[in-house]
């Protein structure tokens, strides 16, 4: 799934850190394709993880996957907890978002301008002001996106 700025996942019956970040990797590059989003930062929670730390070659695994901005010198979070469910939830902030804002965006601009639904939302108070607000304050999250993710 994709949310307005993040992708996210997880799984159940993960047994370590290491067999954690494979599934973290296989997912990550199934939702995102592998290197083709520029990933701002990660977060990667294990439940029920008998190891607290992230080896260096899981680590390294989850860095190819994730094509981390070279920006982001600690890109990474790892939290470990001794819940008694085992299960692996991860987020990333990731530019690939940028192509949905866009398109939810421009397909929004398209309506207002046609004047669609808009005597509705008067109604209730909302101008078009607000809505040209809301074009701009989208347009600025994706150059912001851009920016941060060279």
């Amino acid at each position: 799934s994709s949310g307005i700025n993040a992708e996210y996942g997880g799984c159940s019956g993960i047994r370590n850190v290491s067999e954690a970040v494979e599934k973290t990797v296989r997912s990550v590059k199934k939702r995102t394709g592998f290197g083709k989003c520029q990933t701002l930062a990660a977060v990667v929670a294990t439940y029920n993880s008998t190891s607290q730390l992230l080896d260096e070659r899981s680590e390294e695994k989850l860095r190819k996957a994730c094509n981390f901005a070279k920006w982001n010198p600690f890109p990474i979070d790892f939290w470990s907890s001794a819940s008694k469910l085992p299960k692996l939830s991860y987020v990333l902030n990731c530019s690939s978002v940028c192509n949905s804002i866009v398109s939810e965006c421009d397909n929004a601009v398209l309506k207002f301008h046609a004047g669609a639904y808009l005597h509705w939302f008067e109604q209730h108070g909302v101008m078009k002001d607000e809505f040209l607000d809301a074009f701009e304050t989208c347009n600025d999250l994706v150059k912001s996106y851009n920016y941060f993710c060279t």
